[in-house]
């Protein structure tokens, strides 16, 4: 089962306690183009993108020992990448709820909206 994480949490993981990012594995699923136009931007944030349709090829690239956090622009392409992630036999995914809109909507608003 996947488990929600807020963007307030991942703000607060970020400022407070960037040392837990060492446990964790960010994955944006969205595509190149969203990249650009819309990205978290903080100094400790980290991410791999895998664009969502290439997840089943590139399982490999996700680390089974760490905790998996999967992102999108809105969180429902995030939860489907999450709930294969699961049913492959990774342990710990979360999937950001609201995604990149949900950042820049309640944490930064200088990322735009799509």
């Amino acid at each position: 089962m996947i488990q929600q994480m807020t963007v307030s949490e991942l703000s607060t993981l970020l400022d407070e306690q960037p040392e837990q990012l060492a446990n964790w594995q960010v994955i944006d699923v969205r595509e190149p183009w969203e990249l650009e136009r819309a990205s978290i931007k903080h100094p400790k944030f980290q991410h791999t993108h895998i664009p969502m349709a290439t997840i089943p090829l590139r399982q490999q690239d996700v680390d089974k020992t760490k905790s998996i956090l999967v992102v999108c622009r809105s969180g429902g392409r995030s939860t489907q990448v999450a709930n294969f992630l699961v049913q492959n036999g990774f342990d710990k995914v979360y999937n950001l709820q609201g995604g990149i809109t949900a950042w820049s909507r309640e944490i930064d608003p200088s990322v735009p909206t799509y």
